[in-house]
């Protein structure tokens, strides 16, 4: 049976910033997606990005791992600026989409096969890789099954390994749990705690609160374009005064809703005060045209 790994206290995380998007802005023609956001990565963690339905949250997965460009803005991966470097980011990150992609005709292994071929690896390295993957997640009885054939939890399984067949430093997962029943969930969550106990840096997302505060160290809520608060589940729950991740959730997002209301009234309050007065000897100025 499969048990939960408490996150590491921060203590345990790499105090040094592993991957950092500074100042990240994205347009999509005139529709704004995220704006001057920050966010840190550190080593070795699990990082957790939780917001509303279309705040924006793969939209930031999608820019770490070059598919999109910043409208403005960096991303640095150890210091090193990866929009300088488009090959670089292939080699650090590894992406497994909400949707299957690998090939429902080609078997678990062959999926394998061809994904280690676009990052031009040796087949002696291909075949060493997929089996320590196939093992790791408990595929290694299904390599000669064709894609279409497995269940949804073993091609949830067969996605992520594809996206780590090159070895990648970071492992990014949209939604590894998505459409899952609580026991294929469970299942996906260990293999999870399992690639980050080999040294994987791992960013994912998910609507499921109540799991992602039991497998991440840190948890980043996107909200209204940028990231409004980034602490441990414990940080949060303590902060906000609930055992619920959910709770702290709506509490985060209605503070911050408050907050933009009492500005929008300070705003409004300042026009006001800004009004021209009425003068209380009215007078002309005589303007002549200079010659």
């Amino acid at each position: 049976m499969l048990k939960f790994i408490s996150p590491r206290t921060k203590k345990e995380i790499n105090a040094d910033t592993y991957i950092e998007l500074k100042d990240i802005t994205k347009q999509f023609g005139k529709h704004l997606v995220l704006d001057d956001l920050n966010l840190r990565v550190d080593k070795e963690e699990i990082l957790g990005i939780i917001g509303p339905s279309g705040s924006g949250k793969s939209t930031i997965l999608k820019l770490l791992i070059g598919f999109y460009r910043p409208t403005k803005g960096k991303i640095f991966f150890q210091g090193k600026n990866l929009l300088k470097d488009m090959q670089e980011i292939k080699k650090i990150f590894g992406f497994a989409t909400e949707d299957n992609s690998f090939y429902n005709n080609l078997t678990v292994k062959e999926n394998l096969y061809y994904f280690g071929s676009l990052y031009n690896i040796p087949s002696r390295e291909i075949r060493k890789r997929s089996k320590e993957l196939l093992k790791l997640v408990g595929l290694d009885n299904a390599e000669n099954t064709l894609g279409h054939n497995l269940s949804i939890g073993m091609q949830r399984r067969l996605d992520i390994i594809c996206a780590m067949i090159h070895n990648p430093k970071v492992l990014i997962l949209d939604e590894p749990t998505e459409d899952l029943d609580p026991i294929l969930r469970k299942q996906v969550i260990g293999i999870i705690q399992r690639i980050r106990r080999n040294g994987t840096t791992i960013i994912l997302t998910s609507h499921l609160l109540h799991e992602i505060g039991d497998i991440c160290d840190r948890i980043a809520i996107l909200h209204n374009k940028k990231i409004i608060e980034v602490k441990s589940p414990e940080e949060l729950k303590s902060e906000y005064q609930t055992n619920s991740l959910d709770m702290v959730f709506r509490a985060v997002i209605e503070k911050k809703q408050d907050i933009t209301e009492e500005k929008i009234e300070e705003v409004k309050e300042e026009k006001k005060e800004d009004k021209p007065k009425k003068r209380l000897f009215p007078f002309k100025i005589s303007i002549q045209r200079a010659d």
